[in-house]
C-alpha cells in the first residue's frame, strides 16, 4: 500500500471523528440538561463523544508518527535548529 493511500485511510476518519467530538462537546458545553439535539438525549451525546474520543486519539496518534519527519524538519526549521544552519524543504512524503 503507498503512503498516499495510508494517510487518506488514517487522515478521512481521523477528521470525521474530530467534527463528531467538536459538535457533541459543543452540544454538552452549552446545551441543555433535559433538552433534545437532533433528536438525541443528552446522555446520548456524552455517550458518543467518550466513544468517539478514544478512536480519535488513536488514529491521531498514527498520524502524527506518519508525520514524524516533517514535524522534526519544521520544528527545526522554524527554531534554527539544523546542523547546517539553512533552511531545509520539509516534505510530507
Amino acid at each position: 500500500m503507498n503512503r498516499t493511500l495510508i494517510n487518506y485511510i488514517v487522515d478521512v476518519p481521523l477528521m470525521i471523528l474530530t467534527v463528531l467530538e467538536g459538535l457533541s462537546g459543543i452540544i454538552l458545553q452549552f446545551g441543555s440538561r433535559n433538552a433534545s439535539y437532533l433528536g438525541m438525549s443528552m446522555f446520548d451525546w456524552k455517550h458518543i463523544h467518550v466513544v468517539a474520543g478514544l478512536p480519535m486519539v488513536a488514529l491521531f496518534i498514527i498520524h502524527l508518527a506518519l508525520h514524524w519527519r516533517w514535524v522534526v524538519c519544521v520544528t527545526k526549521n522554524t527554531f534554527g535548529l539544523n546542523k547546517n544552519n539553512a533552511a531545509q524543504t520539509c516534505s510530507t512524503e
